[in-house]
């Protein structure tokens, strides 16, 4: 049977192999009588082209003076202006600026940092004009084989077929023009990458070099933390201020407004365009810093590689590091400038039309026109500068590997290698092989196929014999073994095809309907269950809460006031250890439900602030102080971030101080035994210096009157007499 299936697809791929032959020969006897390209138009021959070039614009001039039609004129008007432009191409492609020496530096034995960054900057240059160049000549060859197309299928001595011969000649002289550039080019690039080893070898960098510029990306980072700092304290008044505002504008929909309102609505408009303007000006001062440092950062690693290392791997995760740093600040700058043209837009609309606009309002335009053009300005430095330090990563990520002799070379030789064949690799994998139905399918697309089939039977094989296994182990029967192999199996194999029908494009709503359908009913019967495996499953993959964090419930929960280390993740509950050494164990569902507080879920750095008060009268700055020295000394408590002693508020008895102390690791785990230091530090140092903590009090006004005092005698007899009796037991 499996031979008799084999010729029978055999014979369908004769049949369609000689269908396609027919259909060949069909086409080849139609276009016999097709219309060839003009060679005249093109020739290489300078004279030969002039001379066509004359004919046939004496040819257009007898017939613009004869032709009435007005479409006709126009016509031929079409033809004289291509005409005229196929005559002032020059007859040699334009040469760029003179390259002679560009790349020669061989006059000098040391190099200086300047000359080697002009020569980077020079080399950057070459690369993005020679990838312009590819670019554009590949897309004047796809209009020129556009064009010999139509050309083919049109019927002689026509308008359109005249004018088509035109603009084909045009392109084809321009990719002559193009070819030779791009070779040129292609030739700079070369030149450019020969002498890069011997330039490295050149380079003159000392350790004060290293020391300085080092010095320089320190205030460059501080300068970047000081601003993000400030934007982080005027973040959420910025936000505020926003929502305000917005709220302001909601309160004039649906009303009737007369011009006097319409003129305050638009001014409103406009104040929230300038507080959305003047956040978005403030990202832009953050890019342009970050960028600044990001740049200095990447010249240490330059001066690291030539002046005082020879630790090349560690040069080159850094280098990666900020590589990627790069590229992503190039994604947010680009989103920062799609808000810029949102904002633009809004301005515009604004200003114009039907818009009444007041003196209030033509000031604000004209200040939020000055604002958005100065951060324009700034988004596009930043992403002029990541683009050039991007190039820069790669120049200094090859240097890397050339710094290292022999083995640096064959490193960078096996990635260039590599990178090239990567590319033919995925060019031939998503070629398209057949089209149908509007789904074109490659041999990636079946070799996707493939591997999910092959991984599919791989992992249901295994789960069988990890379920045989089990059950042998624990002693279960033959049908239990079944039943949990089916419970497994199918589910799984229903996945691996519905993954495999997404990838082939086929839409899957339809069982999507069906599996909704059947989960209704499940969802009814076991609906606690269902919740807590869900919720577990999001919790696995959401990683907000992962074993290891350290987290807190209650205040803001309804499980209780627990806190403690998460230990273990299950799929329907999650084990907390609290520090008392108890374990709870917490339905996922209700880690879902309620609110969770992960002290660790970016870094282990936690910021306590621990209350203390002291008398009135105490001198504030001896205070802060001393209490700062005292935290400082503590080793649980972190020098940077520096500890911040604040005021919190005059007290009816004292005034109360809050001392801001960071902290991390086992000291951010157990407050309990953190406050307990620092506080017993704080009464410590208070103590020495002479300060005094506060008491409550109470005071008593006493009138002089005979009757109170003798109340008044009588009660402190009593109190006398109660503090007696209390001492004698």
């Amino acid at each position: 049977m499996e031979i008799i299936e084999i010729v029978m697809k055999l014979i369908k791929y004769i049949q369609r192999a000689l269908l396609m032959a027919v259909m060949i020969c069909t086409l080849n006897a139609v276009n016999l009588e097709a219309v060839e390209p003009d060679e005249s138009l093109y020739d290489e021959k300078v004279d030969a082209r002039d001379t066509t070039y004359a004919t046939r614009s004496q040819q257009l001039l007898e017939k613009i003076d004869k032709a009435k039609e007005g479409k006709k004129v126009q016509m031929l008007l079409v033809q004289q202006q291509l005409l005229n432009k196929l005559r002032e191409l020059p007859d040699k492609a334009e040469q760029p600026s003179n390259d002679e020496g560009l790349f020669d530096l061989n006059d000098r034995k040391k190099l200086q940092w300047q000359d080697v960054e002009q020569y980077l900057e020079r080399y950057i240059g070459v690369i993005g004009q020679e990838k312009l160049s590819t670019q554009n000549l590949e897309s004047t060859q796809k209009r020129k084989e556009t064009l010999h197309r139509r050309l083919i299928a049109l019927p002689e001595n026509s308008d359109e077929e005249n004018i088509l011969q035109l603009q084909h000649a045009y392109q084809v002289r321009k990719l002559v023009h193009l070819k030779e550039l791009d070779k040129h080019l292609k030739m700079r690039l070369e030149k450019a990458k020969d002498g890069y080893p011997q330039i490295l070898d050149r380079i003159n960098v000392d350790a004060k070099m290293v020391d300085v510029q080092a010095e320089k990306a320190r205030r460059a980072r501080e300068q970047l933390q000081r601003l993000e700092d400030e934007q982080i304290l005027a973040s959420p008044g910025e936000d505020a201020g926003i929502e305000q505002q917005e709220s302001l504008l909601a309160g004039y929909l649906g009303q009737e407004l007369g011009d006097d309102e319409k003129k305050e609505m638009h001014y409103e408009q406009l104040k929230l365009l300038e507080l959305q303007t003047q956040k978005l000006s403030g990202d832009s001062q953050i890019f342009e810093a970050n960028i600044n440092f990001l740049q200095e950062e990447q010249k240490v690693l330059w001066f690291r590689l030539f002046g005082t290392t020879e630790e090349y791997f560690k040069l080159t995760d850094l280098s990666g590091d900020i590589d990627k740093k790069v590229s992503r600040l190039r994604k947010e700058a680009a989103h920062a400038q799609i808000r810029k043209y949102t904002y633009e837009k809004e301005l515009s609309s604004l200003r114009g039309g039907n818009a009444l606009i007041g003196p209030k309002s033509e000031e604000l335009v004209m200040a939020l026109d000055n604002r958005l053009s100065k951060t324009f300005t700034v988004l596009s430095g930043v992403y002029q500068q990541a683009e050039m330090l991007e190039n820069k990563g790669r120049l200094l990520a090859k240097a890397i590997d050339l710094k290292q002799s022999a083995l640096g070379s064959m490193v960078t030789k096996t990635r260039e290698a590599t990178d090239d064949i990567y590319e033919k690799a995925i060019h031939v994998l998503k070629y398209p092989i057949v089209s149908y139905s509007g789904m074109t399918f490659t041999l990636l697309l079946f070799l996707q196929i493939v591997v999910l089939l092959i991984f599919g039977i791989i992992i249901n094989r295994l789960y069988g014999h990890v379920v045989m296994r089990m059950g042998r182990k624990r002693k279960w029967t033959e049908r239990t073994i079944q039943l949990v192999h089916a419970v497994g199996k199918y589910p799984f194999i229903f996945l691996v095809a519905m993954v495999i029908l997404s990838v082939v494009g086929i839409s899957t709503s339809s069982l999507a309907l069906v599996a909704g359908a059947l989960s209704v009913g499940i969802g009814f019967g076991m609906q606690t269950i269902v919740n807590n495996l869900v919720s577990g499953i999001i919790l696995l993959f959401d990683k907000s809460i992962r074993p290891g964090d350290f987290i807190s419930l209650g205040e803001y929960s309804q499980t209780g006031g627990h806190r403690g280390n998460v230990v273990q993740m299950n799929i329907r509950a999650t084990v907390l250890r609290t520090n008392d050494n108890i374990n709870i164990i917490i339905p996922n569902a209700d880690l879902m439900a309620s609110q969770v507080v992960n002290w660790t879920y970016s870094d282990e750095k936690i910021r306590f602030r621990i209350p203390f008060s002291v008398a009135y009268g105490s001198e504030i700055d001896t205070v802060k102080a001393v209490v700062k020295k005292a935290v400082l000394d503590l080793p649980v408590v972190l020098s940077l971030p520096e500890p911040q002693i604040w005021m919190a508020a005059h007290a009816e008895s004292s005034l109360s101080f809050l001392a801001a102390i960071w902290v991390e690791g086992q000291n951010a785990r157990r407050p309990s035994y953190t406050f307990d230091i620092v506080l017993s530090a704080i009464y410590k140092t208070l103590a020495e210096h002479g300060i005094e903590i506060p008491m409550p009090q109470m005071d008593l006004r006493l009138r002089n009157t005979e009757h109170q005092s003798v109340e008044i005698n009588s009660m402190t007899e009593s109190i006398q007499n109660r503090m007696f009796a209390e001492a004698r037991n």
